[in-house]
């Protein structure tokens, strides 16, 4: 069985998060030590500066905003899937691969594409099922009607394995 995430992924991308996290928060108290030197240099009467503590933070609050948004957030998102990934209930089934989907996916901040399957028919009838393969990982060389067994957890594939056909 091909697993697609290890520990060892797992203590990396948590260790990327916490210095994403300590460069955020720095920048934050950067901003936040300069407003409260202005707050500090305020004498009550003449020097009072107001705006400048004002728009310091205010850029505070607008830089540490973006910097989570932008380096913290999507790994925290990817760390909650490596953790149901790797720590979860997984599933396994036999399928045969159909398709590779034509869009991509966002599922709870993390990117996917779309894997088509084909297994047992479900009480509706419809034989089609959709998996979602990480879209930072290389996509396998699938081939159409290959048999596959999937681990699974949702609909998020977590390692597969190739069905060799048996020499008749």
């Amino acid at each position: 069985m091909h697993k697609l995430y290890d520990e060892e992924m797992f203590t990396s991308l948590k260790g990327q998060i916490k210095k994403r996290t300590m460069l955020a928060l720095s920048v934050l108290l950067v901003f936040l030590a300069a407003a409260a030197f202005t707050v500090a240099l305020d004498d009550g009467k003449e020097n009072r500066p107001i705006i400048a503590t004002t728009v310091l933070v205010i850029c505070a609050g607008c830089s540490f905003l973006f910097l989570w948004e932008m380096t913290v957030q999507p790994l925290r998102c990817y760390a909650r899937h490596m953790n149901s990934a790797l720590h979860g209930r997984t599933h396994a089934v036999r399928v045969i691969f159909d398709s590779v989907g034509a869009n991509d996916s966002m599922v709870d901040g993390v990117r996917f594409r779309d894997l088509i399957f084909l297994g047992d028919s479900d009480k509706h009838g419809d034989r089609e099922r959709l998996f979602y393969w990480d879209r930072e990982l290389p996509l396998p060389d699938f081939q159409p009607g290959q048999e596959i067994d999937v681990t699974y957890y949702d609909r998020f594939m977590t390692g597969y394995e190739v069905v060799e056909k048996a020499a008749s």
